[in-house]
């Protein structure tokens, strides 16, 4: 039960600060906008700022998205991997049982010199 619920809040989270880069951008956007019609380039700085502090978040978040998925394709991998070392090794452990198994079955074959 305590699974599920921190994934909500995970979305929430998400989700937040998502929409707090938006409005980062979108207020930095318009003072950059506003700043324009009066010619005030301090005005414009801070309107572009802003701007790049919002866009900041939104990179963040999605760098920080891919790296998880990145994460989780890797352990997926190293799951695969370790099978197919598992299975290598069973075949080379039969493969070596055939090589003695074979021998044998030579030495019974050779005619005795009695």
């Amino acid at each position: 039960m305590n699974q599920p619920l921190s994934i909500i809040l995970d979305k929430w989270k998400r989700n937040g600060i998502v929409t707090i880069g938006g409005i980062l951008i979108g207020a930095g956007l318009a003072d950059s906008l506003i700043a324009l019609n009066q010619l005030d380039l301090n005005q414009i700085a801070r309107g572009l700022t802003i701007f790049g502090a919002g866009l900041t978040i939104l990179v963040i978040m999605d760098n920080s998205k891919t790296q998880k998925n990145t994460e989780k394709i890797q352990k997926e991998t190293q799951l695969r991997l370790e099978k197919v070392e598992e299975k290598l090794n069973t075949m080379h452990q039969t493969q070596q049982m055939t090589k003695e198994q074979l021998h044998e079955i030579k030495e019974l074959l050779k005619p005795s010199n009695s």
